[in-house]
């Protein structure tokens, strides 16, 4: 939170701006790319806002992952602090930007005919899945950002190709039955649709919970290996 504050400062909207260009960017992209697929704008406008809503969720933390160490260099310099808890820092400050830009989805929803039924109650379990995701992410990418400075924008490139691969702005029905293989090479497309799949009143299917799962447990036994092997040596790549 003193994240947050810092950054707007002063500010008299403070960080309902993160709300005010969303609403923006969504406004501007519904129409433009519902008209270029041919879509219904009542259907696509929910999509596409939740898309790009979750997507700021999980891209801006791995983009942050990478200085959660270097930005916090006088403290583990100084104590003897879990490195996980600069990850949960980054996972805690876009939580709280998450939070500011959903009211975005509420007025669509409020605008728009969004059927919202049972499957909302299956969107906390989704969120921990995420979340549990993301966690293992943070705490792999933070360390090899410490590690090799280079990786940050190299990382900062990819999170930007992967924008474009990943069904933010088009559908995944879009694909052809011979290329829907590859969307799910994507993580990110897992983890984009245990979001929002609920919210425009759908369950995600089985594969993607079984397999936003495997990559969970894989990922977590990966990432606390690599914490408790390379704990001491990240005070020193700093």
């Amino acid at each position: 939170m003193q994240d947050i504050r810092q950054r707007y400062r002063r500010s008299m909207l403070g960080p309902f701006w993160l709300t005010i260009s969303m609403g923006v960017m969504i406004g501007a992209m519904g129409p433009l790319y519902g008209t270029l697929f041919g879509y219904n704008a009542a259907s696509f406008i929910p999509h596409l806002a939740l898309g790009l809503i979750f997507w700021g969720f999980i891209a801006g933390q791995i983009s942050d992952f990478g200085e959660a160490f270097s930005n916090s260099t006088n403290y583990l310099r100084q104590m003897k602090l879990p490195l996980s808890m600069f990850v949960l820092r980054v996972m805690y400050r876009h939580s709280i930007i998450l939070a500011h830009n959903i009211l975005v989805f509420v007025v669509i929803w409020a605008i728009l005919p969004v059927h919202l039924n049972a499957s909302l109650l299956v969107l906390p379990f989704a969120a921990v899945l995420v979340l549990a995701n993301l966690f293992w992410m943070g705490c792999i990418t933070s360390i090899f950002c410490t590690r090799y400075r280079d990786m940050q924008p190299v990382i900062g490139n990819l999170v930007q190709v992967m924008f474009f691969v990943t069904p933010i702005i088009w559908k995944a029905e879009q694909l052809s039955p011979a290329r829907q293989h590859l969307i799910h090479l994507n993580p990110f497309f897992y983890l984009l649709e245990l979001l929002r799949e609920p919210l425009l009143g759908m369950m995600p299917a089985p594969a993607i919970w079984i397999r936003a799962a495997g990559m969970a447990v894989v990922g977590t036994v990966l990432a606390l290996y690599m914490l408790g092997k390379l704990r001491h040596r990240v005070t020193y790549w700093l």
